[in-house]
This record gives C-alpha cells, sequence and structure tokens, in this order.
C-alpha cells in the first residue's frame, strides 16, 4: 500500500507541474501520471487518528502540503469508491465488445472514468474515429486522466450533472462505484438512485442507443439483492447478454 501511495504523489506532485507550465505531458510523463490508482482502500493516507504506526505521516503531510482543501476533502472522500481495475479484466471486457461486433467509430461512454485505465487499454480496432467521453468526479483523477488522454472529452463532475444527451452511445463501459449509498438527481425515481451502483445502470441505459451495449464491473449486490426492482427496471429496457463472477480476489 505505501508503495502505491508513493506513485500517486509522483503522480499528483508530476501533474501540478505540468498545470503550472501550461503544457501537455511528454509521453515518459504520461507513464507516471497512468501509475496513479487513487486512495481506495488507503483511509490511513487521510487519518491521523487511526492509531497505527506513523509510517503514514509521511504520506498524509505530503498530500496536505501538495492538495488545496478542497482537492484534499474530495481525494480523502474517494477511499470507499476508487477501485483499481486490473488490466487482465479490462481486456476481457474489450474483448468481449469485440465479439459482440462493436469496433472503429464508437461512441464510448466511461461514467465513471478514474484515471482511464479502460480508454488505455483500449483495442487498436476501437480507435478508428472513435468518439471517448468520460466522467469522474474526483478532480486529481479527472485532471490526470485529461492529461493522459487528450482526444477525449472528459468532465469533471458527477455523473448525476452529465450533459450527455439520451439514445447517443454506442458503448457503457467501466467499473462502476458502488456501495449502500444513493445519488440526488431528481430526473430519476428514489427507487432509482437509493443505491449508487443501481443509479449509474439505470442513467447509463439511458444514455446508450437502441443496440447499444453496457459492460460494467460492479457489486454483487447487482444481482443478489432480494429487492429485484432494479433488476425488472434494466430487464425492462435491455437484454442481458451475459454476466461473469469475479473471484473474491
Amino acid at each position: 500500500m505505501r508503495e502505491k501511495a508513493q506513485l500517486n504523489l509522483d503522480a499528483i506532485q508530476l501533474l501540478k507541474v505540468i498545470e503550472r507550465e501550461n503544457r501537455r505531458a511528454t509521453e515518459q510523463e504520461k507513464h507516471v501520471l497512468a501509475r496513479y490508482t487513487g486512495w481506495g482502500a488507503m483511509p490511513a493516507a487521510f487519518d491521523y487518528y487511526t492509531g497505527r504506526a506513523d509510517e503514514w505521516n509521511d504520506v498524509r503531510d505530503t498530500l496536505k502540503n501538495l492538495l488545496t482543501s478542497k482537492e484534499h476533502s474530495a481525494a480523502s472522500a474517494s477511499v470507499s469508491n476508487a477501485h483499481y481495475t486490473s488490466p487482465l479484466v479490462i481486456n476481457a471486457v474489450w474483448s468481449a465488445l469485440e465479439r459482440l461486433g462493436i469496433g472503429a467509430g464508437a461512441r464510448i461512454l466511461e461514467p465513471s472514468i478514474g484515471v482511464g485505465n479502460f480508454f488505455g487499454l483500449m483495442p487498436e480496432s476501437f480507435r478508428p474515429r472513435a468518439l471517448r467521453a468520460g466522467i469522474e468526479l474526483d478532480s486529481i483523477t479527472a485532471r490526470i486522466a485529461k492529461a493522459l488522454y487528450e482526444d477525449a472529452a472528459i468532465f469533471e463532475i458527477g455523473f448525476e450533472e452529465a450533459p450527455f444527451p439520451d439514445n447517443f452511445f454506442d458503448v457503457a463501459i467501466g467499473n462502476v462505484p458502488f456501495g449502500n449509498y444513493g445519488v440526488h438527481d431528481p430526473d430519476y425515481k428514489p427507487y432509482q438512485t437509493a443505491s449508487i451502483h443501481d443509479y449509474f445502470f439505470v442513467k447509463s441505459l439511458d444514455k446508450l442507443r437502441e443496440g447499444g451495449v453496457l459492460a460494467f464491473i460492479t457489486s454483487r449486490y447487482t444481482m443478489d439483492k432480494k429487492d429485484d426492482i432494479i433488476r425488472k427496471h434494466l430487464a425492462s429496457k435491455a437484454d442481458l447478454l451475459g454476466a461473469i463472477r469475479l473471484p473474491n480476489t
């Protein structure tokens, strides 16, 4: 965890330099930025009162000095849902989309983009004429994604503020935030916004054109929870093409 934290700090420091110099990242710098994985499962990087050993104090102090108070608050709030997705899984998702007939010229939405690993591992066959849009709530993460993928439209907002029209995208892809907490979006019914992962499914489906494909990594509770109201809603809007249970590792 400490090694991941240091890679995060290196990426933030570099981002600040690039922004201060008002320039694009070099290819070599992009390798440093791409190592940023967020602060998921690292609450010790923000909490001075955990009672843990002082080995995290230097990380906490560096973060305090690097980030504005707003950036620090946003990063701290992300510890419960900043999920790192392995390249093995990402490549499998793209492979499945290829087999389903998605290819060049697709309009692709990633509603919780992180630093853009799905975009980074997108196969060459998808790249010609691709239109890519991403959304990321955390400011630092969104700005790193912008530096990495200059050809994509990346918005530093919550999904509930997304300006996209319905029936527009060919693909919605990604590792969505999941947890037993809701989102405020008056355009949707309370049962559709009560759990954040349910909300991402419901709204993303609305953004897809007829024949579009949604490919998400989600909490097991999407399929396992006793209340089937969300599953019934999804079934009324789309066909289930397939699902894979990932091991807990």
